[in-house]
């Protein structure tokens, strides 16, 4: 049987956590902003805890498989800007270690640590820090997407991926302000951003096919 080589295998990676990435956040979509009272708020999180479960499952792999896919990505591009390949490669590896303490802190708001219950106050803190986390997250995913590609348009990946990733990163950055534009252009900014991993992916695997 014909062994999968790194790149491949990382095409194949990226196009999954795309997918799973679209897939959390089509959970969190529906979900209100969380209320302010106390006694709003607990209905809040008893009312949601399947999509904030589902999110917080979906999160943890679709991170875990970006690790194999920056790998892949890394070996492509460093043949053509090593040091815009180090610096957007670096970045997508800082989002890895930020979304697993957030997939833990979004669990503390579903699953029961020793029976443990926290306080009101906890679970605003916890839901705070999520959502920040989640902002410094998008920015980062901008900046690395726009980095990338500027070593991606003159790489065997192409120009056509290069440019819907630049779209991306801009989308990236203005959905990283979620209050100030609205759930529809979140949702456009998300979207693109899957179909950009999906795309990067199918490329990735086309470019190492054409080679071997």
């Amino acid at each position: 049987m014909k062994k999968i080589g790194v790149i491949k295998f990382g095409g194949i990676t990226l196009i999954l956590s795309g997918i799973l990435f679209f897939a959390q956040y089509l959970f969190v979509l529906p979900m209100p902003s969380p209320p302010l009272s106390d006694a709003e708020l607990m209905i809040w999180l008893r009312e949601w805890k399947f999509n904030i479960a589902m999110a917080d499952e979906l999160l943890f792999f679709a991170t875990l498989l970006l690790i194999p896919s920056i790998v892949a990505l890394y070996q492509i591009l460093v043949k053509v800007d090593i040091v815009k390949t180090w610096l957007g490669c670096s970045l997508l590896a800082v989002v890895i270690p930020i979304n697993i303490f957030l997939d833990i802190i979004l669990g503390r708001l579903v699953y029961p640590v020793y029976d443990i219950e926290l306080s009101l106050d906890i679970y605003k803190l916890v839901l705070s820090v999520y959502y920040g986390g989640m902002h410094l997250v998008a920015i980062v995913f901008s900046a690395a997407t726009i980095i990338l590609c500027l070593v991606i348009r003159k790489s065997v990946i192409g120009k056509p991926v290069a440019y819907l990733g630049f779209m991306v990163g801009i989308l990236d950055l203005i959905g990283a302000y979620p209050w100030l534009i609205g759930t529809a252009m979140v949702f456009v900014s998300q979207l693109l951003f899957a179909a950009w991993f999906v795309m990067l992916g199918l490329s990735m695997i086309r470019s190492r096919v054409e080679e071997g």
